[in-house]
């Protein structure tokens, strides 16, 4: 054995024979190491396991709501809130639009579900009642309060037709008494014209009377081309019927400035240069109407050769 306590190589071991020796040598030690080795490892995996045991294991983290969860909890918050007020202020439609809304974000929500189904249950009754109180004061004649009642009934139910239709007939009936009242403004002072020249006015018998009323009801009525062809006849019939052709004139110039208050310049023209003929001449004021309109449109056409 050597200081060191390894082996000591013989004296008589030849150069040849030395690395056989050392293996030799070495052996009994490298058996020794892997014995304790092995130990170690053992020991070792032990003490692991004792450490491990002895780490507490952390509990499960709770789950965090995810921010596009929030966001849906604050919309249908908003929506049910919005959907509230609006029912407590009368406002049907909005509310029940804001239900739909909540029950589409959540529709596992029975109390939306319910609060939709009556707010639309009350929309359906305020339609049917302001349906039957517009038609009763429509067939009363108080057409603005008809009006009421059929925009209270749009206004709960934007598509409902029976409301639509009845507004359309009450402004056709209001347009209607606003010629009636044109009309018989004309017809005034026609008859003021009348009682300038009254011996004129009597040369037309019962039945030429007739008929100057029937062409003057076509034509207010809105038959403009029936009306002036009947007018026209009248007057050849009876051109020393000066009243009667008085009165042909103020009505078919009225409807020239219904027309060109109405922007149709052109047809106001025509019913007004009508009118002069069936007259006999001009009245008052007329021709200088006349010619201010004939100026404008000669005008307007100068300007529209002009543009590119």
């Amino acid at each position: 054995m050597s200081a060191d306590g390894g082996p000591v190589e013989p004296a008589s071991v030849r150069r040849g024979d030395r690395l056989l020796w050392a293996r030799q040598s070495i052996a009994p030690c490298l058996s020794a190491v892997a014995v304790r080795c092995r130990r170690w490892s053992g020991l070792a995996a032990v003490a692991l396991l004792a450490a491990c045991a002895e780490v507490p294991v952390a509990p499960p983290a709770a789950s965090v709501p995810s921010a596009q969860g929030e966001q849906l909890e604050r919309s249908i918050a908003k929506h049910r809130g919005l959907a509230e007020k609006l029912q407590r202020d009368g406002d049907l439609a909005g509310a029940a639009a804001h239900w739909q809304i909540v029950g589409l974000l959540a529709p596992g929500d029975e109390t939306a579900r319910r609060k939709l189904a009556e707010v639309r249950a009350a929309i359906a009754q305020g339609v049917k009642d302001q349906l039957q109180a517009g038609s009763a004061a429509l067939r009363s004649g108080d057409g603005e309060r008809a009006a009421q009642a059929m925009l209270k009934a749009l206004a709960l139910d934007p598509a409902n037709a029976e409301a639509a239709k009845s507004l359309r007939e009450i402004d056709r009936q209001r347009l209607a008494r606003t010629q009636a009242s044109r009309a018989a403004k004309a017809q005034g002072e026609a008859m003021a014209a009348t009682k300038q020249s009254p011996s004129r006015a009597q040369t037309a018998d019962a039945g030429d009377n007739y008929d100057l009323e029937q062409g003057l009801e076509m034509f207010r009525a809105g038959d403009t081309t029936g009306g002036l062809r009947d007018l026209k006849r009248y007057v050849d019939a009876n051109p020393q019927d000066r009243a009667g052709r008085q009165r042909i004139g103020a009505v078919v110039y009225e409807r020239g400035r219904e027309q060109e208050a109405q922007g149709a310049r052109e047809s106001a023209l025509v019913l007004y240069e009508q009118a002069v003929a069936l007259r006999g001449d001009a009245g008052p004021g007329w021709t200088a109407r006349i010619q201010a309109l004939k100026k404008e449109l000669a005008a307007s056409g100068a300007s529209a050769k002009r543009a590119p």
